[in-house]
Protein backbone atom coordinates (compact mmCIF):
# COMPACT_ATOMS: atom_id res chain seq x y z
CA UNK A 1 0.00 0.00 0.00
CA UNK A 2 1.24 3.52 -0.72
CA UNK A 3 0.04 6.98 0.30
CA UNK A 4 -0.29 9.42 -2.62
CA UNK A 5 -0.61 12.77 -0.79
CA UNK A 6 2.09 14.38 1.36
CA UNK A 7 3.55 17.72 2.45
CA UNK A 8 6.82 18.26 0.63
CA UNK A 9 9.47 20.90 1.15
CA UNK A 10 9.24 21.32 4.90
CA UNK A 11 12.00 19.79 7.04
CA UNK A 12 9.38 18.85 9.63
CA UNK A 13 6.94 17.38 7.07
CA UNK A 14 7.62 13.80 8.17
CA UNK A 15 7.06 14.58 11.84
CA UNK A 16 3.85 16.49 11.08
CA UNK A 17 2.51 13.70 8.85
CA UNK A 18 3.34 11.09 11.52
CA UNK A 19 1.61 13.13 14.23
CA UNK A 20 -1.50 13.52 12.06
CA UNK A 21 -1.51 9.78 11.25
CA UNK A 22 -1.29 8.97 14.98
CA UNK A 23 -4.33 11.15 15.70
CA UNK A 24 -6.34 9.66 12.85
CA UNK A 25 -5.51 6.00 13.57
CA UNK A 26 -5.84 6.31 17.36
CA UNK A 27 -9.60 6.76 16.85
CA UNK A 28 -9.65 3.26 15.32
CA UNK A 29 -7.46 1.64 18.01
CA UNK A 30 -4.03 1.79 16.33
CA UNK A 31 -0.88 2.99 18.07
CA UNK A 32 2.81 3.26 17.27
CA UNK A 33 4.95 0.85 19.31
CA UNK A 34 6.91 2.83 21.89
CA UNK A 35 10.49 1.72 21.24
CA UNK A 36 10.17 0.78 17.57
CA UNK A 37 9.44 3.81 15.38
CA UNK A 38 7.51 2.88 12.25
CA UNK A 39 5.91 -0.24 13.78
CA UNK A 40 2.19 0.06 14.50
CA UNK A 41 -0.27 -2.30 16.19
CA UNK A 42 -3.94 -2.46 17.07
CA UNK A 43 -5.04 -2.67 20.69
CA UNK A 44 -7.09 -5.86 20.19
CA UNK A 45 -7.02 -7.00 16.55
CA UNK A 46 -4.29 -9.35 15.21
CA UNK A 47 -2.92 -6.75 12.81
CA UNK A 48 0.34 -4.84 12.77
CA UNK A 49 2.07 -2.83 10.11
CA UNK A 50 5.26 -1.00 9.34
CA UNK A 51 5.34 2.42 7.78
CA UNK A 52 8.40 3.64 5.86
CA UNK A 53 7.83 7.03 4.24
CA UNK A 54 4.75 6.11 2.17
CA UNK A 55 4.93 2.30 2.10
CA UNK A 56 2.84 0.17 4.46
CA UNK A 57 3.71 -3.48 5.09
CA UNK A 58 0.74 -5.12 6.82
CA UNK A 59 0.78 -8.38 8.79
CA UNK A 60 -2.66 -9.69 9.65
CA UNK A 61 -4.59 -12.81 10.62
CA UNK A 62 -7.95 -12.71 8.87
CA UNK A 63 -8.66 -10.41 5.97
CA UNK A 64 -11.39 -8.60 7.92
CA UNK A 65 -8.71 -7.16 10.23
CA UNK A 66 -6.67 -5.87 7.30
CA UNK A 67 -9.88 -4.37 5.87
CA UNK A 68 -10.43 -2.56 9.18
CA UNK A 69 -7.04 -0.85 8.84
CA UNK A 70 -7.60 -0.07 5.17
CA UNK A 71 -11.00 1.47 5.86
CA UNK A 72 -9.47 3.64 8.59
CA UNK A 73 -6.78 4.83 6.15
CA UNK A 74 -9.23 5.35 3.26
CA UNK A 75 -11.10 7.95 5.31
CA UNK A 76 -8.19 10.36 4.79
CA UNK A 77 -5.82 8.93 2.19
CA UNK A 78 -5.82 7.59 -1.37
CA UNK A 79 -4.36 4.07 -1.41
CA UNK A 80 -2.86 1.64 -3.91
CA UNK A 81 -3.31 -1.88 -2.51
CA UNK A 82 -1.22 -4.92 -3.41
CA UNK A 83 -2.75 -7.96 -1.69
CA UNK A 84 0.08 -10.20 -2.91
CA UNK A 85 2.74 -8.06 -1.20
CA UNK A 86 5.11 -8.18 -4.16
CA UNK A 87 6.86 -4.83 -3.56
CA UNK A 88 7.87 -3.00 -0.35
CA UNK A 89 10.27 -0.04 -0.17
CA UNK A 90 11.56 -0.82 -3.66
CA UNK A 91 12.34 -4.43 -2.72
CA UNK A 92 10.67 -7.26 -4.62
CA UNK A 93 9.22 -9.96 -2.38
CA UNK A 94 8.53 -13.51 -3.56
CA UNK A 95 6.48 -15.28 -0.87
CA UNK A 96 6.40 -19.08 -0.52
CA UNK A 97 3.80 -19.78 2.15
CA UNK A 98 4.15 -23.57 1.94
CA UNK A 99 7.87 -23.47 2.79
CA UNK A 100 7.40 -20.38 5.00
CA UNK A 101 10.07 -18.37 3.17
CA UNK A 102 10.37 -15.10 1.30
CA UNK A 103 12.97 -14.29 -1.35
CA UNK A 104 13.93 -10.63 -1.56
CA UNK A 105 15.59 -8.97 -4.53
CA UNK A 106 16.06 -5.68 -6.32
CA UNK A 107 15.99 -6.56 -10.03
CA UNK A 108 18.03 -4.20 -12.18
CA UNK A 109 19.60 -2.41 -9.20
CA UNK A 110 23.23 -3.29 -10.00
CA UNK A 111 22.83 -2.49 -13.71
CA UNK A 112 21.28 0.86 -12.80
CA UNK A 113 24.20 1.70 -10.48
CA UNK A 114 26.76 0.68 -13.09
CA UNK A 115 25.04 2.94 -15.62
CA UNK A 116 24.81 5.79 -13.10
CA UNK A 117 28.53 5.68 -12.34
CA UNK A 118 29.43 5.03 -16.00
CA UNK A 119 31.15 1.76 -15.20
CA UNK A 120 31.93 -0.48 -18.15
CA UNK A 121 31.47 -4.20 -17.74
CA UNK A 122 34.60 -6.20 -18.39
CA UNK A 123 35.55 -9.82 -17.98
CA UNK A 124 34.67 -10.91 -14.43
CA UNK A 125 37.56 -10.92 -11.99
CA UNK A 126 36.75 -12.36 -8.58
CA UNK A 127 40.16 -11.74 -7.02
CA UNK A 128 42.51 -8.75 -7.05
CA UNK A 129 45.39 -10.96 -8.24
CA UNK A 130 45.66 -13.93 -10.51
CA UNK A 131 45.94 -17.10 -8.47
CA UNK A 132 48.84 -19.49 -8.87
CA UNK A 133 48.17 -22.20 -11.44
CA UNK A 134 47.07 -25.52 -9.99
CA UNK A 135 49.77 -28.13 -9.90
CA UNK A 136 49.10 -31.85 -9.64
CA UNK A 137 51.34 -34.80 -8.86
CA UNK A 138 55.00 -34.27 -7.94
CA UNK A 139 54.90 -30.61 -9.09
CA UNK A 140 52.35 -29.82 -6.37
CA UNK A 141 55.04 -30.30 -3.71
CA UNK A 142 57.62 -27.96 -5.22
CA UNK A 143 58.28 -24.82 -3.15
CA UNK A 144 56.93 -21.50 -4.39
CA UNK A 145 59.49 -19.36 -6.25
CA UNK A 146 61.24 -16.67 -4.22
CA UNK A 147 59.81 -13.15 -4.33
CA UNK A 148 62.38 -11.09 -6.22
CA UNK A 149 60.42 -7.82 -6.17
CA UNK A 150 62.12 -4.76 -4.61
CA UNK A 151 61.44 -4.06 -0.95
CA UNK A 152 59.18 -1.18 0.07
CA UNK A 153 61.00 1.73 1.74
CA UNK A 154 59.86 3.58 4.89
CA UNK A 155 57.64 5.94 2.87
CA UNK A 156 55.81 2.87 1.48
CA UNK A 157 57.09 3.58 -2.01
CA UNK A 158 59.20 1.39 -4.29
Amino acid sequence: MEIRRAMYGLPQAGVLANKLLKERLAKHGYYEVAHTPGLWKHISRPVSFTLVVDDFGIKYVGKEHAEHLLNALKEHYTLDIDWEGKLYCGISLDWDYERKTVDISMPGYIKKLLRRFQHELRKAQHSPYKCAPKAYGKDAQLPLPLDESPKIDKKRMR
